[in-house]
């Protein structure tokens, strides 16, 4: 954690203008030291609109980036994370493996009058550190629709991607 000064650094915003790319707002990173009461914990979040087809309304994309650190003899935050996404109603979920020590990926549709809403969330623990990435995307009605299969590789390399820049 020592060398991280921005969390924002650890993840790839890129591949989220496919279906957003105009900045909603800045970055947004905090990183919390070490410290006697606290292992550290690191965040960034990245958000994007852009017009949907129809002039009006907007379509937005974003992704999210928790790291937290594992104390000695606590439990990893990969544990508190996983009971509250996979235990959801209308939700899927499964395992990951070949990134970190154990993961999970987690997604959630939603669908309104107007608008299709997706979240899609890894979650990664290896060594002393959980790496959890969310990806939201919200989508108008009559916009092409989302490839899953293709949201969750995003997902995925962010994660991976973080666990990477952590070891460096």
């Amino acid at each position: 954690m020592n060398g991280i000064s921005n969390a924002c650094d650890l993840v790839d915003p890129t591949p989220l203008h496919k279906w957003s790319s105009t900045p909603d707002q800045p970055p947004y990173h905090h990183e919390t030291a070490p410290s006697a009461r606290a292992p550290g914990r690191l965040s960034c979040q990245f958000s994007y609109k852009s017009l949907a087809g129809d002039g009006t309304h907007w379509n937005q994309a974003a992704i999210d980036l928790s790291v937290e650190f594992t104390a000695t003899g606590a439990d990893p935050a990969y544990n508190q994370w996983k009971h509250k996404d996979t235990n959801g109603s209308g939700s899927n979920f499964g395992d990951i493996t070949g990134i970190g020590a154990q993961g999970y990926w987690h997604t959630v549709v939603s669908d309104s009058s107007h608008t299709m809403g997706t979240d899609y969330v890894v979650g990664v623990q290896d060594s002393n550190v959980s790496v959890r990435v969310r990806i939201p995307i919200l989508r108008q009605h009559g916009e092409p629709s989302l490839d899953m299969d293709a949201l969750g590789t995003i997902a995925r390399n962010q994660a991976q991607r973080a666990l990477e820049g952590l070891k460096k």
